[in-house]
């Protein structure tokens, strides 16, 4: 006697994709990646190296108050901040480790936006006037702190106190240069190389006309978070708004089935969107946000659910390409793919990628695994070097 056939209710009609292969496929890319910050060597070597760079900073005069600064886990173009590859004008001079950080540091900040000067809802210029002392001598003819001008200041101080801090018994400088408006500082640890992308911002108390959503958040986490950025990435010499205090409490809060869905569809995205020319990953995000606004909890928080939620972002990423609009999710009247002329060809990229999620997952999975191997084969080699050293008696020193 056979049994009658199990009705296929687990595919993707778009794909022929199987539900449960893709949601296994993404653990296993969550769990993958988890492992480069798991072990205490690792997470030792972490703390050592953000405090070599706080203490860094620390030499540079003027520099604010060190407890204002925001470190975000990943690289600058990780999509953690409104950023593109456009914005940043040239490739990054560095390798992109496994363990990246952003660090924002607010080398001014102001009570309110009252005195700054608004072009559109998404831009401030900076009066000189707000600088006591101001860092750039301004030329005689400008009467605003440019983003370039602030950021070629700072980068250079960086540099400099690079070039002459006290060396660490744990750390060793590999690099630091100057890019897009920030400076990008290279460490080798025992177990690996860290790098830490580090931008200059303007940091304001309150939040600029226009904004929605926020005052939500802020009455759910506390009044701390009630300030936005200025960003060096503005149009025409002008700063950014940004509000990366509030995002990052966000991420943190984020049920672990979105994360998911975040990190996978940024794995597969991600090399695309930051070629030259294209919007950057932070899209993924904004687009992720715009879909919680209207899906229940219930449909978000599931564990089954993980693998509908990537597919239904792509099938939204590829929309907002095709219309070339995606609206900022916490400012009215800012558009994220406002002047982009590639919306037909991202769209139809994307929707290539939609009709074949299990072999793009397959792929970045397999990378994730050779990226451990290659790591481990690396720290083995940076261990017996460092063992070769210390019998020779020397010592690495930052440069």
């Amino acid at each position: 006697m056979t049994s009658s056939a199990r009705p296929l209710t687990d595919l993707d009609f778009c794909s022929g994709s199987r539900i449960e292969e893709l949601n296994k496929l993404m653990e296993e890319l969550e769990r993958l990646e988890d492992i480069t910050l798991k072990g205490k060597e690792v997470l030792q070597n972490c703390v050592q190296a953000k405090d070599y760079i706080f203490s860094l900073l620390g030499h540079i005069q003027p520099i604010p108050n060190l407890k204002s600064l925001l470190l975000l886990s990943g690289g600058l173009c990780s999509g953690s901040l409104d950023v593109s590859p456009i914005d940043l004008g040239s490739p990054s001079p560095f390798p992109s480790p496994s363990i990246s950080y952003t660090l924002l540091v607010p080398i001014l900040s102001l009570s309110s936006y009252e005195n700054l000067t608004q072009s559109s809802p998404c831009h401030f210029s900076v009066p000189y006037s707000l600088w006591d002392p101001p860092p750039p001598q301004p030329p005689s003819k400008e009467s605003f702190v440019t983003p370039h001008t602030v950021s070629l200041w700072f980068s250079h101080s960086i540099l400099s106190a690079a070039s002459s801090f006290p060396p660490s018994p744990h750390l060793c400088l590999e690099k630091a240069d100057i890019w897009g408006n920030c400076a990008s500082v290279l460490l080798s640890t025992p177990s690996g190389l860290l790098r830490f992308d580090i931008v200059p911002v303007v940091e304001v108390q309150g939040w600029p006309p226009g904004t929605q959503y926020l005052e939500e958040w802020v009455i759910k986490e506390g009044d701390f978070l009630r300030h936005f950025h200025l960003l060096p990435w503005g149009a025409n010499d002008q700063w950014r708004v940004g509000f990366p205090g509030v995002e990052f409490s966000m991420r943190r809060s984020l049920y672990p089935t979105l994360s998911r869905v975040l990190r996978a569809c940024i794995a597969i995205l991600g090399p695309f969107l930051l070629e030259e020319g294209e919007p950057g990953p932070y899209i993924v995000w904004a687009t992720l946000l715009h879909a919680c606004e209207r899906l229940p909890t219930g449909f978000l928080c599931r564990e089954q659910n993980v693998a509908l939620c990537l597919l239904g972002l792509l099938d939204e990423l590829s929309l907002s390409f095709l219309r070339g609009s995606c609206p900022n999710p916490f400012l009215s009247g800012c558009d994220l793919l406002k002047g982009s002329c590639k919306g037909p060809c991202l769209a139809r990229w994307v929707s290539e990628i939609r009709a074949k999620p299990v072999t793009c997952l397959r792929k970045v999975v397999r990378e994730a695994k050779g990226a451990i191997r290659g790591g481990e084969r690396e720290e083995r080699e940076e261990k017996e070097e460092i063992m070769e050293t210390a019998e020779k008696g020397s010592t690495c020193y930052p440069s």
